[in-house]
């Protein structure tokens, strides 16, 4: 076990510089910009990457290669989490921003396939590999920094605040793909106009690269690889998956429910509303922006709930708050505005207090020298598994007319959530550093 120095206790006694903390969520907030940015401008990329005689084929060729940049999450996990583990809490995170950036940057210069054929989508194919990775190793290796540098009794408050900056960089990928099309027209939106979020994101991912080489190591990380300097260690990965299976399995299971409600009720809710009640999809997506909103200001509350009164009360009354409004959320909406906010709401609260407090508590399951891939691995796994292919899934059964398979497939991944929290150790009145280490 790890004996707190003074260089922790230290640390661990003041806030860090605000600068710090947002040098730590702002890859978050990016990998969720370039993750949306693609989905929203899948058409656009369809048609200028890929055989324009065959256009249907082009856009399930594009969406099959977002479907590949989840698939890539958790080698990014296992990959990037034992290099953070070895090399740093820092290191780790601008080498996520930097497969991130370059990703988007590929992306925004690639030539159409016009110009140079099938490998316009192998390049494409090339780049979201290289985000996928990058926003697979960028969770374990933020979530770790954020828990470590947090005073005593904010871990859970702090780590709230990478939710935030991903709602925030949702509501921009909206925007932006909402208005270009209407500022430039929809032909030179078509030609060249659906780049420009992707310039941005690779601009932004270059400044907060800058941001992040600034950033100070975590005296709890310094310590760990103080005390097994000289020694021979295997990779994080294999120790983890060795030495740590309970408490991986426990993350992976833990977040299959928070991960189904989040890209349900949060980010697709108005695709799931617009093929089932018809509404204009437009109108849909304007209400999901106020849920967005409103997930991201419930953030902080949730945080500083769970570390006031402990992680395992907030993430059981979260599930099975998320378990109680899955069935109406689904089963009950119409094609009226007022009905689909307030179903929606009434489901994202709770999945608010999932997502605010969840990272912490899988952060707390693993000591310092494994911390890093103990979060990003099974988290990206799990994610890849039941919210990746969350979308896929509503389309499927509610385009059939079975929302209620989709609401019990819901209701098993949640109840899988109730059980693994159950079995979580409550730590979070305990420092990181006293978190055992397997023998």
């Amino acid at each position: 076990m790890a004996i707190p120095d003074s260089t922790t206790a230290a640390q661990e006694a003041s806030a860090p510089p605000r600068r710090q903390v947002i040098a730590g969520v702002v890859g978050m907030m990016l990998e969720m910009y370039d993750w949306q940015v693609y989905g929203f401008t899948v058409a656009y990329i369809a048609a200028a990457l890929f055989d324009p005689t065959d256009p249907f084929s082009g856009l399930l060729n594009s969406l099959l290669v977002f479907a590949v940049g989840f698939l890539m999450r958790p080698l990014g996990g296992a990959i990037i989490g034992a290099y953070t583990d070895r090399f740093g809490r820092r290191a780790g995170m601008i080498l996520g921003l930097v497969l991130l950036g370059v990703g988007s940057l590929m992306i925004a210069t690639v030539p159409s396939y016009a110009q140079i054929g099938v490998w316009a989508g192998i390049i494409l194919v090339a780049a979201r590999v290289l985000q996928g990775l990058g926003v697979g190793g960028e969770q374990g290796a933020a979530v770790s920094y954020l828990s470590e540098i947090a005073p005593p009794g904010k871990r859970a408050f702090y780590n709230a605040f990478g939710y935030v900056a991903s709602s925030l960089s949702v509501l921009l990928a909206v925007g932006l793909t909402a208005t270009l099309p209407m500022i430039l027209g929809e032909a030179a939106m078509s030609t060249w106009g659906w780049r420009i979020p992707f310039i941005i994101g690779a601009l932004f991912t270059a400044y907060a690269i800058v941001m992040r080489r600034t950033m100070t190591e975590t005296a709890q990380f310094a310590e760990t690889k103080q005390s097994h300097a000289g020694a021979r260690r295997h990779s994080s990965t294999r120790i983890l998956l060795t030495k740590y299976l309970k408490q991986t399995l426990l993350a992976f299971f833990f977040v299959g429910g928070g991960t189904f409600s989040y890209y349900i009720f949060v980010l697709q809710y108005s695709t799931f509303a617009h093929m089932v009640t018809g509404i204009k999809l437009s109108q849909a997506q304007l209400l999901t922006t106020v849920v967005i909103v409103v997930f991201a200001i419930l953030q902080p509350l949730f945080g500083s709930l769970a570390d006031r009164f402990g992680r395992k009360r907030v993430l059981l009354a979260s599930a099975i708050g998320m378990l109680v409004t899955l069935w109406p959320g689904l089963l009950l909406v119409t094609d009226n505005p007022a009905v689909i906010i307030g179903l929606q709401l009434l489901a994202t609260i709770p999945a608010a207090a999932a997502a605010s407090v969840g990272n912490a508590a899988i952060a707390e399951l693993f000591p310092t020298d494994v911390r890093a891939v103990g979060v990003g691995f099974p988290y990206a796994v799990s994610v890849a598994l039941f919210g990746g292919t969350a979308p896929y899934v509503m389309a499927f059964f509610a385009g059939r007319g079975q929302v209620s398979v989709l609401a019990l497939y819901g209701t098993l991944l949640i109840a899988f959530t109730i059980v693994t929290t159950l079995l979580m150790p409550e730590r979070s009145r305990t420092s990181l550093s006293s978190v055992p280490e397997a023998s």
